[in-house]
């Protein structure tokens, strides 16, 4: 199971490029693209920094709105989506 200790590394067959406030990723091992919202490319920006986990989760706590459980859970279900598509490994 997930959580926010875990470590992520985007792959280098992931590719992303920026569409106005979102972000449209490409997996070249599956020709699939996905889009992110303005939060989830703010995440993903900050995992190809290659912060941790639990800072990003504290950096979009401090910049957004958002019940601290709530934000976990997003967090977290949108890392199993990502998993699960091939954009991000865990380390």
């Amino acid at each position: 199971m997930l959580t926010l200790d875990a470590a992520l590394h985007i792959p280098d067959y992931v590719m992303s490029t920026t569409d106005n406030e979102d972000i449209v990723l490409l997996n070249a091992q599956t020709n699939q693209y996905y889009a992110l919202d303005e939060v989830g490319a703010r995440l993903w920006g900050l995992l190809k920094d290659g912060k941790p986990l639990r800072e990003i989760y504290q950096v979009l706590l401090d910049e957004y709105e958002v019940v601290p459980v709530q934000l976990e859970q997003d967090i977290l279900e949108l890392l199993n989506h990502l998993l699960e598509n091939g954009l991000v490994e865990s380390v």
